[in-house]
C-alpha cells in the first residue's frame, strides 16, 4: 500500500511542464506490484527534453533486465545513455532531486529555470515506461 507522499507523485503522471526556452518536463508514474525490481511499489520516468523531443536527462526505474543491478537511476545530461545508481528515499526527495538536476542543467546551459506553463498529456506513448535500449551503459 502506498503512503501519502506516493499517493501525491502518482498525481503526476502524464504531465509535461513547458520551459521558457521550449524545454519540457515530463512526468510517468505508474503503481506496481510491490517486488525486488520496484520495492517502492511505482514504475516512474522522470525526463527533461529539448525543444526536439530529445531526453536531454531523467531519473527511472524501467529497467527490467538483468543487467542492472540498480533498478534506480539517473540519466546524465546531455549523456542520456548513461546511468548513475540513485538511492531512493522517498517521493518528495525523488521530486526535489530531479527538479534539483534540471535546475543545474538550466544554469549549466544558461538557460533560465522557468515554467511558461503545464498540460496533460491524453496520448502516451507505448514505450514511455518501458525499459531502455540496449546501448545504454551502467556507470558507477
Amino acid at each position: 500500500m502506498l503512503d501519502e507522499a506516493m499517493r501525491r507523485l502518482l498525481d503526476y503522471d502524464r504531465r509535461r511542464y513547458w520551459l521558457v526556452n521550449g524545454w519540457s518536463i515530463r512526468f510517468r508514474i505508474a503503481e506496481v506490484v510491490t517486488s525486488t525490481v520496484r520495492p517502492h511499489g511505482i514504475k516512474y520516468a522522470f525526463t527533461l527534453h529539448d525543444m526536439d523531443g530529445a531526453r536531454l536527462l531523467g531519473f527511472d526505474n524501467a529497467h527490467g533486465g538483468p543487467r542492472a543491478q540498480t533498478y534506480d537511476h539517473r540519466h546524465r545530461f546531455r549523456r542520456p545513455t548513461e546511468l548513475v545508481a540513485y538511492e531512493f528515499r522517498s517521493a518528495d526527495e525523488l521530486l526535489c532531486d530531479f527538479f534539483g538536476a534540471v535546475e543545474q542543467a538550466c544554469k549549466q546551459e544558461d538557460v533560465v529555470f522557468e515554467f511558461e506553463s503545464e498540460e496533460i498529456e491524453f496520448d502516451i506513448e507505448d514505450n514511455d515506461l518501458e525499459e531502455h535500449d540496449d546501448d545504454t551503459q551502467i556507470v558507477e
